[in-house]
């Protein structure tokens, strides 16, 4: 019986029958056959799926050679005997490639020029990408290690309580003991972790602080142990952390979430409502025995009489602040200062003023919290912020005061000076202030539309063009996914660190009241 005729199909209907083969199909476009010098011979199955142009040499295959891209100006032969797949362009061979079984070349090939035999394609001249290989089972758990984790669940599914953690690992402040000592051979010290990582804890956590290399938790439970922290501990901000061979020695590193002991007087009744951290002190707020402190107090902030010479490794003082009239309901940690909100909505602070991010009219250390005046005074507010040196709050009514640090144009609305030691009204037509956020060099707030306005220095969230600026700018809402069809979508909460934001979307205001 005569070979089945060999049929060449191109665009336009254009068919040719140029000799006897056996089930040869080309599907490239109309003229991807000319100048064929050589010869293409396929025993079974073969499929060329994109023009080959100017070919000089042979390319042959006995069972299933697919080619998935155009290779121009071959020179050479490409042989292969069982399966190969070519998956990108080949420009320029003057060699030949040959592979006995499966061989894949996953990158372009340029410039070969001599003959490569049952090669792995690795090391060898310049444009041969390396073949794929299998990866070790050490790399696939590196992988899965290092890779975040996207669940998707339906409308009916209930919100889980969890804590993830990310960002810098060196001191141990993300509270993944892995990260900081690897526990086995083929992990490797991490520097940081870029994304969400999920920290397991025993407790329902309801209350999160970042400090300079450390981090607060805490929980609304009755237990005995109410709060845990993590990282460096060279100045106590985590309380005394006793160490496992020496009884009467501290960790100045904690590398996973540790009990924070508290001198509560019920601690069965007693229950955590915040923490918060600074620079190297941190506040603790309870709900029936107001605030406790610990850490370094070398500027007041703690809430007590500085001591000269104080060592503050390894020290066992938490200090429980009594000096408000009223109780207090917000705790703000700045860099070496501190900010107490009553449920009368007045403010009093501590600490550090050399910038006036005390606000109470000069610019010493004060070690005693004291209630703030200028135009605060006799408002009601509802919200402090602060992280470095500047301050903001936020009055019953959305208007915005500030006070601090103004080196880099958070207060320029008000004042040409670099400091401001008494709270200022901020005269901002933005509409009604709900959420306010205070880092090192740039401020954020929230209106009562969800949009979100920031001013001050370095990346405010509008692109390279917006760098300073002395009044507040509008983010577009659609980066925070307002759109047509998610007309409801609004940020609810906004917060700082040192340099960047970071804003949570929630219920619509208009809806929510």
């Amino acid at each position: 019986m005569a070979p089945a005729p060999l049929l060449l199909a191109g665009g336009r209907g254009w068919q040719r029958l140029l000799g006897p083969q056996a089930e040869l199909l080309v599907l490239g476009p109309r003229g991807s056959r000319r100048g064929l010098l050589g010869s293409q011979v396929a025993q079974k199955g073969l499929q060329v799926l994109g023009p080959q142009r100017g070919s000089v040499g042979s390319l042959a295959g006995p069972r299933r050679l697919q080619v998935l891209a155009p290779q121009r100006r071959i020179g050479g032969s490409l042989v292969a005997q069982k399966g190969p797949k070519v998956l990108l362009p080949q420009r320029g061979l003057l060699g030949s490639q040959v592979a006995q079984r499966e061989l894949q070349t996953l990158g372009p090939q340029r410039g070969s020029l001599g003959p490569q035999r049952e090669l792995p394609l690795q090391g060898l001249s310049r444009g041969f990408a390396k073949v794929a290989r299998p990866r070790s089972s050490r790399e696939v758990r590196e992988a899965e290690d290092s890779a975040p984790v996207f669940q998707y669940v339906g409308e009916r599914s209930k919100r889980k309580d969890r804590v993830f953690v990310w960002g810098f690992c060196n001191a141990g402040a993300l509270g993944i003991p892995s990260f900081v000592k690897p526990d086995a051979g083929w992990k490797k010290r991490r520097r940081i972790q870029p994304t969400p990582y999920r920290l397991d804890t025993a407790e329902k956590i309801s209350s999160a602080a970042c400090g300079y290399g450390f981090t607060l938790i805490s929980s609304k439970t009755t237990d005995i142990t109410k709060v845990w922290g993590m990282g460096l501990n060279k100045d106590s901000q985590l309380g005394f952390q006793r160490s496992r061979k020496d009884q009467t020695k501290g960790y100045e590193y904690v590398l996973e979430p540790s009990p924070i002991p508290l001198p509560l007087d019920a601690p069965q009744e007693t229950r955590i409502l915040q923490v918060s951290c600074g620079r190297a002190h941190s506040l603790i707020l309870t709900d029936k025995e107001g605030v406790f402190s610990m850490g370094n107090n070398s500027y007041g902030q703690c809430g007590r009489k500085v001591t000269e010479g104080e060592m503050y490794s390894e020290s066992h003082l938490i200090h429980r602040l009594r000096e408000f009239d009223g109780r207090v309901v917000q705790i703000v940690c700045g860099q070496d200062h501190s900010l107490f909100r009553t449920e009368r909505g007045e403010v009093y602070s501590c600490g550090w003023g050399a910038d006036g991010q005390t606000g109470l009219g000069h610019y010493n250390i004060t070690s005693a919290p004291t209630k703030l005046g200028g135009d605060v005074a006799g408002v009601n507010i509802i919200q402090v912020a602060t992280y470095g040196d500047s301050c903001l709050a936020v009055s019953d009514e959305g208007d915005l005061f500030g006070w601090g640090n103004s080196e880099y144009m958070q207060l320029a609305s008000i004042t040409e000076t670099t400091q401001v030691n008494v709270p200022r009204h901020l005269p901002f037509e933005i509409g009604k202030v709900k959420d306010a956020a205070c880092g090192g060099t740039g401020s954020a707030v929230v209106n009562e539309e969800g949009h979100v306005f920031v001013w001050g220095y370095g990346i405010l969230g509008k692109g390279p063009n917006l760098m300073e600026t002395a009044t507040p700018e509008m983010i577009p809402p659609t980066l925070f996914g307002s759109t047509d069809f998610s007309p409801d979508t609004r940020v609810s909460r906004v917060r700082c660190g040192l340099g960047q934001f970071a804003a949570l979307n929630g219920d619509n205001p208009r809806r929510s009241g």
